[in-house]
C-alpha cells in the first residue's frame, strides 16, 4: 500500500530541524521490529500538527476520514458506550499515522480479541530527576532480580525515550486488568519495603525525596503505553527503544540515548533484545503463589 505523505518538509521538531518526511522514513524502516509489538493493540495517537513548539493532543477514536484500508475495532469504554480504535496491524498504517503527525502511537497492554485481559504487565520507572538515570537503571535491575530470581518471570526493558523506563513482563491471558494491577502493585510494595531508601510509590513530584518513582496505574483497562519503537515529541526525537539488560549499563545520555539520528546504526549492529518477548509469556498463577510464600517470608 502506498502512502501519499503530504508536507514532508514540515518541520516536527524545530531546534532539531527534523521534519515529517524524516519521521515517516524512521517509522518506515523500523515498521519490521515495532509492528508485530503493537499490532492488534489498540492505538492513541498523540499527534502534533503544528510540531512539538505548540501542545499536542491525544486521539482515540478513529477520524472519519480513516482510509477504508486500516483495521479498526469496537471497543467498549469502561465508563459504558464504545469508541472506534485503530489498529496498526502493517508497515502502510504506521506510515499513515506518522503522516497525520502522530509521533507518538501508545498502545493498550491487551489484544482486541480478549481486550479485559492484558498479556503485558508494566512498571514504569521515573528518576528523581532527568540527571539521574543512573538510579533508575540500579532500580530496574532490583526490581529484574526479584521478578526473575524470585518469583520466576522473565522480564524485558525499554527506555521511555523520556526520563526513565518501562520494565515489562509478558504474562498469559488469565486475569482481568484489576488482578494483574493488584499484583504489579504488590510487587512494587515488595521493592519498596525492601529498598525504602530507593524506591517511592509517591505520585506527587516534591514528596518523593529523591527517590526512584515507580508507576503500575497502566496496568488498567483502558490505559495506554507509549509504544516500544516510538518517537517521543521532543528535541532531537527521542526514541522508546527496547534494549537488553546488559545495554541499560551503557546509555550515554540516558533514556534520550537513542534518537532518529542514531538510531538505524543501533538496530544494525545489535540483535533484536525483545525477539522472544510474546514466546515467553508467564502464568502469573504460579508467581503469585510464589509471592505469597515470599511476602510471608519478609514479614518474620
Amino acid at each position: 500500500m502506498n502512502v501519499e505523505i503530504t508536507h514532508p518538509d514540515k518541520i516536527l521538531f524545530p531546534k532539531s530541524k527534523i521534519t515529517k518526511g524524516e519521521m515517516v522514513d524512521y517509522y518506515k524502516k523500523i515498521a519490521k521490529l515495532m509492528v508485530p509489538l503493537i499490532e492488534d493493540r489498540p492505538i492513541s495517537m498523540h499527534r502534533f500538527p503544528h510540531g512539538i513548539k505548540e501542545e499536542g493532543f491525544f486521539q482515540k477514536n478513529a477520524p472519519e476520514y480513516l482510509p477504508k484500508w486500516i483495521k479498526v475495532k469496537q471497543i467498549k469504554r469502561k465508563e459504558g458506550g464504545f469508541i472506534k480504535m485503530i489498529l496498526c496491524n502493517d508497515t502502510a498504517t504506521l506510515v499513515w499515522l506518522a503522516n497525520q503527525n502522530c509521533i507518538t502511537p501508545h498502545i493498550w497492554l491487551s489484544k482486541v480479541d480478549k481486550p479485559f485481559f492484558p498479556d503485558l504487565m508494566i512498571f514504569d520507572l521515573d528518576p528523581p530527576s532527568i540527571n539521574k538515570f543512573h538510579l533508575v537503571a540500579q532500580g530496574a535491575k532490583l526490581l529484574r532480580s526479584i521478578l526473575e530470581q524470585k518469583l520466576k518471570i522473565k522480564s524485558f526493558i525499554n527506555t521511555t525515550g523520556s526520563k526513565g523506563v518501562h520494565v515489562v513482563v509478558p504474562i498469559k491471558r488469565e486475569f482481568k486488568f484489576d488482578q494483574v494491577k493488584k499484583f504489579a502493585h504488590d510487587v512494587a510494595k515488595f521493592l519498596i519495603d525492601t529498598y525504602p531508601e530507593k524506591f517511592t510509590m509517591e505520585a506527587r513530584k516534591n514528596k518523593r525525596k529523591g527517590k526512584v518513582y515507580i508507576d503500575v496505574i497502566r496496568n488498567n483497562y483502558g490505559q495506554t503505553v507509549v509504544a516500544p519503537y516510538s518517537v517521543r515529541a521532543l528535541e532531537k526525537a527521542p526514541i522508546a527503544m527496547p534494549i537488553s539488560w546488559e545495554e541499560l549499563d551503557h546509555l550515554s545520555s540516558g533514556s534520550q540515548t537513542y534518537q532518529i539520528k542514531n538510531v538505524e546504526t543501533r538496530i544494525k549492529n545489535r540483535k533484536n533484545p525483545w525477539t522472544s518477548l510474546h514466546q515467553s509469556s508467564h502464568s502469573l498463577k504460579q508467581a503469585m503463589k510464589k509471592f505469597e510464600k515470599l511476602s510471608i517470608g519478609s514479614e518474620k
